[in-house]
């Protein structure tokens, strides 16, 4: 979670999905030996028949469905006086504290949900996620706490 230092002052809130990363990264790994075994197994008249297209094609798909797993796995969250800063797969959002409304994890929401007072009403915060359990629902608390924090500190 995130670590205060003495004195009562914040660190950088920092959020990655645990759970997701390590499913991602056992699948990865699982893919490619199982891709590299399967091919191993098949008998050499038949490897003969496959094109380099065709080979390279195998070789792009799995490459892509690893890309996907480690997407997710590696979407982050951060957050400091400033705002809250995010990556959710390969797209990256940097939001003041001013634009954010609340954050929103109800039961049933695979990841939490920063709700924004811009014309885009909601983004998915998918480094906090369900898979994470009890630590998901402490993170969005900080979040919350934080963002309350900073609302206060603008009205002074």
């Amino acid at each position: 979670m995130t670590d205060r230092p003495p004195g009562g002052a914040r660190e950088e809130f920092v959020a990655r999905p645990h759970a997701s990363l390590r499913m991602a990264i056992s699948l990865s790994v699982s893919l490619i030996a199982a891709s590299l075994l399967g091919w191993q197994l098949t008998p050499l008249q038949i490897r003969a028949l496959f094109t380099p297209l065709q080979i390279a094609t195998l070789v792009f798909f799995v490459l892509l469905m690893v890309a996907i797993m480690l997407a997710v796995g590696l979407s982050i969250v951060r957050a400091d006086e400033r705002g809250l800063r995010f990556r959710n797969g390969v797209r990256r959002h940097e939001i003041p504290w001013a634009d954010v409304k609340a954050f929103r994890f109800r039961p049933g929401d695979p990841w939490a949900f920063v709700l924004l007072r811009t014309e885009l009403e909601q983004l998915p915060l998918m480094g906090i996620q369900r898979t994470d359990g009890q630590r998901a629902h402490d993170l969005v608390a900080d979040l919350r706490a934080r963002l309350e924090a900073a609302y206060r500190g603008r009205a002074s």
